[in-house]
Parts: C-alpha cells; sequence; structure tokens
C-alpha cells in the first residue's frame, strides 16, 4: 500500500518499571482475559512491533481492540503504552530473536501444525492491509520503467534474489543489487527518475541501509519497498526530504523464536503477479520462448537434457 508512514510521538512517562514487560507478561498470563490473553502472545512473539508500532496499529496486528490493549497495559502495572513500550525498549533490539514466547512447547496440535498455523497468520495479516491500487501501480511503476534493481540487504537478499529471477522472465533489464564484491554506490550513481528501485528492507538490517534509502530517494528514483514495520522511520525519513514517494507492502514475519519470511516472499509473488497483468502476454510469452530456446541450445536445464 502506499504508506503514509507515521512515527509514533514521544513517551509520556519518564520512569521505567523495575521488572521487565515480559516477566510482567509471563507472570500474569493466567489472570488475564482470553482476548487479553492473545493480545499478550503477540506481543511476546513481536516485540519489534511494539517498538514501532503506535497502539492503534499494534491493535490492529494483534487482533483486538484498542481498548483491550489499554486494559492489559495497566493490568501489567503500565500506566501507559509509552510506558509500556519504554520497558520493552530496555533489553529488546528491534529485529533481536523473538525469545520471549509464552509457551515453550507448541501445544496439543504438535509443531507442524503450530508452524502452519504461524505462517498462515502472519499471510493472512499481510495481506488483509494491502491496498489492490497501491499494488497495481507498483506494477505499472515496474513494468514501464527503462531498468529495475532489486536490493536486499541481508535477510532481504534471498527475496530480492527470488523476485529477480521471477522479473526477469516478463522483462529485460532486472538487477540484483550489489553484486559480490562491489560497492552500493557504483551500482546505484546512474538509476534515476525514469527507473525503478524494488527494495526489501525486513528487519535486522545493515547501518547502511538507511543511507541506499536516502541515496534513492534524492535521485528521485521511484521506490518499492518490501519490509516489516521497522522501515517505516527509516522511509519517512528518505521521503521527508525529497520530492519522491514510495510504495510500501508491508510484511508481517511470523515469529515463533526466529523470523520466517514467508510472508515478505508472498508479498514478491503477488508483485511478479501484477506486473504479469501489466504486461501484455504476446510480449511475455515471446519472452519466455526465447528464453526457452536458450535453455535448449545451452543445455542448462537437467530437463533440456532428457530430450
Amino acid at each position: 500500500m502506499t504508506t503514509e508512514i507515521h512515527l509514533s510521538g514521544a513517551d509520556a512517562s519518564e520512569t521505567a518499571p523495575s521488572t521487565s514487560a515480559v516477566d510482567r507478561i509471563r507472570r500474569s498470563f493466567d489472570a488475564l482475559t482470553a482476548t487479553e490473553q492473545e493480545a499478550a502472545r503477540f506481543i511476546l512473539g513481536h516485540l519489534t512491533d511494539v517498538l514501532v508500532c503506535n497502539s492503534a496499529e499494534l491493535a490492529e496486528l494483534s487482533g483486538v481492540s484498542q481498548p483491550t490493549m489499554s486494559r492489559l497495559y495497566r493490568k501489567l502495572g503500565y500506566a501507559n503504552a509509552g510506558e509500556f513500550r519504554r520497558d520493552v525498549r530496555r533489553f529488546h533490539q528491534p529485529g533481536s530473536p523473538e525469545l520471549s514466547n509464552v509457551d515453550d512447547a507448541d501445544g496439543d496440535d504438535g509443531l507442524v501444525a503450530a508452524h502452519m498455523e504461524r505462517e498462515l497468520t502472519a499471510v493472512r495479516r499481510t495481506f488483509s492491509r494491502l491496498d489492490e491500487g497501491s499494488v497495481r501501480a507498483a506494477a505499472a511503476t515496474i513494468a514501464d520503467a527503462r531498468r529495475v534493481c532489486v536490493i536486499g540487504l541481508r535477510n532481504g537478499y534471498p527475496v530480492a534474489l527470488h523476485l529477480r529471477e521471477q522479473l526477469t522472465q516478463l522483462r529485460g533489464d532486472v538487477r540484483v543489487l550489489p553484486q559480490p564484491g562491489q560497492s552500493v554506490a557504483e551500482e546505484i550513481v546512474d538509476y534515476g527518475p525514469s527507473d525503478a528501485a524494488i527494495v526489501v528492507g525486513v528487519r535486522r538490517r545493515p547501518a547502511t541501509f538507511a543511507g541506499i534509502v536516502d541515496a534513492l530517494a534524492a535521485a528521485g528514483v521511484p521506490m518499492i519497498v518490501i519490509g516489516d514495520a521497522t522501515v517505516r522511520p527509516v522511509l519517512a525519513a528518505a521521503v521527508s526530504q525529497a520530492a519522491t514517494s514510495a510504495t510500501v507492502l508491508e510484511a508481517d514475519l511470523s515469529t515463533h523464536v526466529l523470523s520466517s519470511y514467508t510472508a515478505a516472499f508472498a508479498l514478491a509473488a503477488l508483485l511478479v503477479d501484477a506486473v504479469s497483468d501489466r504486461i501484455p502476454p504476446s510480449d511475455s510469452a515471446a519472452r519466455v520462448e526465447s528464453i526457452n530456446r536458450l535453455f535448449d541450445d545451452l543445455d542448462e536445464l537437467e530437463s533440456s537434457r532428457r530430450r
């Protein structure tokens, strides 16, 4: 969706609780109502979201009402959301592994079923936030651009690489950046308003990520960003200082202990489908046919050698 990135206001309280939010939730969990327990489970599995989302966004993500979230804060001994958030910030670095789940086991349903439910929930939350008009506009930007770069650092690189491999079936001049051993500056210096940059910004990004986004925004490069909630402040700063905008497709990262990027890959697949709809079928079919001919000529694929 095209985002207006909101930064949370300053916290109201100036004193931090003496015990951590995680400890308080663990001790109080059995005394909470069913909906409060649902919110508490979400918080313990998404501590990074607590740091970057305001109360309304956190309530929406956890599937409860704002009054429920406010009651939970009070039951845990916090005056307000800001005081709770500051306590979480004392011991949790944004994007760190979520090691604070209430349940150590996966419950009666077992490992496979519990994992599947977490993944499905993350994908449902991700797609429920999407605006179809924004997705189609992003696809048009990618399809019509002179050239496209896909940038993903660290955890974002596998998503970026997969996205590039899919897009190159549909159009030419799609590059994943940076190339191994190369500097980012040399890779993006020639990109401008007639190009497009797809930036994968999932949590625990290298410190250089913000500078790359700033440089693309300053050059007027249209950006499509696949990221989780932690990317909002970075984009807000970049977009506010340049005459450009970014279309953000926000992924809900499934988390048990470590983060799962299923929803980010699902957004990549959606974006490719949308680009495919934008390109005339005759053009995409001709490109795929040309690629397949080269596969045969070069004998690159297993299926080619069997013929």
